[in-house]
């Protein structure tokens, strides 16, 4: 019985690739073709499929099958990348903003996440918030902002998707309470020290040395958090699933997630140890 599930998840993980393997990301960007969101509606069904653990790390563990996920993990990043972009853009155009906002799918996705940030960070009304690798749809502080008065700066290093993110929360009539920088995690305005939590997007990359730079900047407790899939399916079209404390972080706290979320919240501190004198 577990091998019949096995060999159907990869025949179906197959033949999803073989349907969208060729397709590069400016094809999935500009929406060309009418066949291939389908597959990524298939992938969407698969992963949120209920199985074991177990069954996941033996399809992770297969050498050959890796080199397919990792090619599917990018195409459906990307893909949710041009979701984003369209659903900005449309926002942006609606006679009702906000109302465009809270009818995105996700919507409640994000409502649940930026509850989970603010009890791990501990987050207070008027705290700010640092999200690098905001994207072109900043859902995670408009959330954060919408329900507990947090305020927040996203940092976008693709300057289309910064603009496109500024003319959002212009839209939504929140410039004075978010910020959008075009820039990376060299541009973290932190020189005022009034930064509570500095959230690390899942597309912020490259992760080891993102985190490289923060230990280098950040003083002695100060709170980053990220976001991975821990559980079945998930996990092997996220990239950073296997996820380990970085040098000059220590992890904290992880908040499991509930429905509607998947993810996993992991929350980290900066921990500068002290060297002894002999």
């Amino acid at each position: 019985m577990k091998k019949n599930k096995f060999d159907s998840i990869k025949k179906e993980l197959l033949d999803i690739y073989a349907g969208i393997c060729d397709l590069t990301d400016d094809e999935i960007l500009k929406g060309h073709g009418n066949i291939f969101p389908s597959y990524f509606e298939r992938l969407q069904h698969l992963i949120a499929r209920d199985v074991e653990d177990r069954l996941a790390e033996e399809l992770f563990c297969d050498r050959e099958f890796r080199l397919i996920i990792k090619r599917i993990s990018h195409l459906k990043r990307i893909n949710g990348l041009s979701m984003e972009i369209k659903y900005a853009q449309s926002v942006i155009i609606s006679p009702d903003p906000w109302i465009a906002v809270e009818n995105f799918i996700y919507y409640p996705n994000y409502l649940q996440l930026a509850d989970m940030e603010y009890r791990g960070a501990e987050l207070n009304p008027g705290d700010r918030v640092l999200f690098l690798g905001s994207g072109p749809l900043p859902l995670s502080l408009i959330s954060l902002c919408k329900q507990y008065g947090v305020e927040g700066i996203g940092i976008e290093q693709v300057p289309e998707y910064a603009k496109l993110s500024q003319k959002l929360i212009k839209a939504l009539e929140l410039t004075e309470q978010i910020q959008i920088i075009q820039g990376n995690h060299f541009s973290l305005p932190l020189n005022n020290g009034d930064c509570a939590l500095v959230m690390v997007g899942a597309d912020a990359c490259p992760k080891d040395k993102i985190f490289a730079h923060l230990a280098d900047i950040f003083p002695n407790g100060a709170k980053v958090s990220c976001r991975i899939y821990e559980k079945g399916l998930r996990r092997l079209v996220d990239d950073q699933a296997a996820f380990n404390p970085f040098p000059g972080f220590k992890e904290y706290l992880r908040i499991p997630p509930e429905p509607p979320v998947n993810n996993t919240s992991v929350f980290l501190i900066r921990e500068i140890k002290c060297q002894k004198n002999y």
